[in-house]
């Protein structure tokens, strides 16, 4: 399937698919101007001329250096897609299909792996410029990557999430290579893009979708009318906190926050087992002082999956719903429901077609970087059980996933998709709607 055609497919794909959400969502003002619009247009026209596979000057492969912050689910994913889009394109070849499941992937691992491969001859990866900050250490990281920047041997720099970008960014003031900040919730409150549709940076593009963040939070209000919601965050960025104090404003809620700080050495067990002490002690804090009546679970924040249902079990057990901000699998390990905010699978190709026009020398700072994916449903019926809610009809009929066990909790094994959603729909007429 060639570019052009991959292109209209993708764009039919999204029209479909957020069709039955856009339903339940109140409509609002489309905030992109006519200019925004041209630009990206102008983004595709220049990335189906410019996107085709190349070599460096010297003929040898391009060396990609990796960035990411700590072993995370939903940048595993993010990044397992980026690379089966690389491979689609052409840009890697590989001998057989990734060993990783998208839905639990260790990034590093995966970056590893591709670097003992033989991927062909545009582009290779590196082991020795592949870094997790909170497990390595920042100043490793900003010690290797230095060393790196010195012997001019990476030729991109992709960083996996704000923190990644700032250290990069901000902190080292890498001019002399190009860098792409992927999956950072929004990297012009962070100040690593000066605006959403260029960076203003000549060397850096990062992918921007803010805007995803107010329509999510509204769709959550629908969902479930709430008065204040409680928020727990290491960073303001990461967490959108700009954008949903903007919602709060605009639809009638509070948000009432803690800000900790982040596990900076997962391999210190001690500061491993404080750090989720410090996180249960403040989701108790927004139950119990300042009466929350729904959570939303912000991004990065619990990042080992068996710890999942034991933290939500603080709000579930006063029967107060769990929202997502980022992470499919939240809602099968126990959260009520997800509206996506990014869509580690439709993204891809953007992210891509920019990466391969910055391989092909356009500036960084000249590639178009505003994208807002489909968002998709996901519930879990569980967990909707275990606070009473009765979910609403139209909600069970424009999601994508319905989970009805919680994953790491019920031995019966977890059943999802459109099969649980005939069962569930043929029993929506039954039940009553109150909340």
């Amino acid at each position: 399937m060639n570019t052009k055609i991959k292109q209209v497919a993708t764009v039919i794909l999204i029209l479909v698919a957020l069709f039955p959400v856009i339903v339940f969502i109140i409509s609002r003002q489309n905030e992109a101007s006519g200019g925004d619009m041209e630009k990206a247009k102008a983004f595709f026209s220049t990335a189906e001329n410019s996107a085709e596979p190349c070599t460096r000057p010297d003929g040898k492969p391009y060396t990609m250096a990796y960035v990411d912050i700590d072993p995370y689910p939903a940048s595993g994913e993010m990044l397992y897609y980026f690379i089966q889009q690389l491979n689609d394109t052409g840009w890697i070849t590989l001998k057989e299909d990734l060993p990783f499941d998208p839905a639990n992937t260790d990034a590093k691992e995966l970056i590893n792996y591709l670097a003992d491969q033989d991927t062909g001859k545009y582009l290779r990866f590196s082991r020795d410029a592949n870094y997790y900050i909170a497990v390595d250490g920042e100043d490793v990281c900003r010690e290797s990557l230095q060393q790196h920047e010195a012997k001019k041997d990476i030729d991109l720099i992709f960083c996996m999430g704000t923190s990644p970008g700032e250290l990069v960014v901000k902190e080292m003031g890498i001019k002399d290579i190009p860098v792409m900040v992927y999956f950072s919730v929004d990297p012009v409150s962070a100040g690593l893009s000066k605006e959403e549709t260029y960076s203003g940076q000549s060397n850096v593009w990062c992918h921007t979708s803010a805007d995803v963040y107010m329509n999510q939070m509204q769709f959550y209000h629908n969902a479930c009318r709430f008065k204040k919601i409680g928020m727990v965050y290491y960073s303001s960025s990461v967490a959108a906190m700009a954008k949903y104090r903007e919602a709060a404003e605009e639809i009638g809620f509070s948000i009432a926050e803690r800000k900790i700080e982040t596990l900076t050495d997962a391999k210190d067990e001690a500061a491993t087992r404080e750090y989720y002490q410090h996180l249960k002690q403040a989701y108790e804090d927004l139950v119990k002082k300042d009466k929350i009546d729904a959570f939303m679970l912000n991004t990065d924040m619990i990042k080992d999956t068996s710890k999942i249902w034991d933290l939500l079990e603080v709000f579930y057990k006063k029967k107060i719903p769990v929202f997502v901000q980022n992470g499919e699998y939240y809602a099968q390990y126990g959260a009520l429901m997800v509206i996506t905010a990014s869509d580690a699978k439709m993204q891809a190709p953007f992210a891509v077609n920019a990466m391969a026009q910055i391989l092909n020398g356009a500036e960084a700072g000249d590639v178009y970087e505003k994208y807002v994916a489909s968002p998709y449903l996901s519930i879990n019926m569980k967990a909707a059980d275990e606070i009473g809610y009765s979910v609403p009809e139209e909600l069970l009929l424009s999601a994508e996933n319905l989970y009805t066990t919680i994953k790491g909790v019920d031995a019966e094994p977890e059943r999802a998709g459109s099969d649980v959603k005939k069962e569930v729909g043929k029993e929506a007429g039954k039940k009553g709607k109150k909340k």
